[in-house]
């Protein structure tokens, strides 16, 4: 479970780094890449990473990059798409599925390229450091979970 919450861990932050990229902002890729690699490397220090350790999450960490950015470009296209569909006289649903099921293909094609880069930093880290890690995660889980309780829903903030 705790390798889950890891992975899990690690997919969001570079799923929204690929977000923020994808979105269009000006310098995103540069933004990303550094916001993302300042995150890591606090968590290297958390857990005293070894400098063979560092060395595969930054391998792994540009695999997911590169294949994210790809994904990016991609997910404009189909963006284009999406916006004609919506925006037609009369809605194709057999289009708007058919964007629907790209967009969860592309979920898989980048499963396929995040999980074994997750599983070598799983292996990679001894079972202290993944305990630490999913501690950390927790932390982090709870602290969004409050900030979403403050802010509210549509309405605002709660009473």
């Amino acid at each position: 479970m705790k390798t889950i919450l890891i992975g899990l861990g690690v997919a969001a932050a570079l799923a929204g780094a690929g977000a923020f990229a994808a979105a269009g902002h000006r310098g995103g890729h540069f933004m990303m890449g550094h916001m993302l690699s300042a995150r890591i490397e606090k968590l290297e220090d958390l857990i005293q990473a070894t400098p063979q350790q560092r060395g595969q999450i930054e391998q792994s960490k540009q695999v997911i990059l590169d294949a994210l950015k790809a994904k990016a470009k991609a997910r404009g296209q189909n963006h284009g798409k999406l916006i004609q569909v919506l925006t037609a006289d009369t809605l194709d649903q057999s289009a708007l599925y058919a964007v629907a099921n790209q967009h969860a293909q592309d979920v898989q094609d980048l499963a396929k390229v995040m999980v074994p880069e997750i599983q070598k930093i799983h292996d990679v880290l001894t079972p202290q450091q993944r305990q630490i890690l999913a501690q950390k995660a927790q932390e982090m889980q709870q602290k969004h979970q409050q900030n979403q309780q403050n802010q509210g829903g549509f309405g605002g903030p709660g009473e």
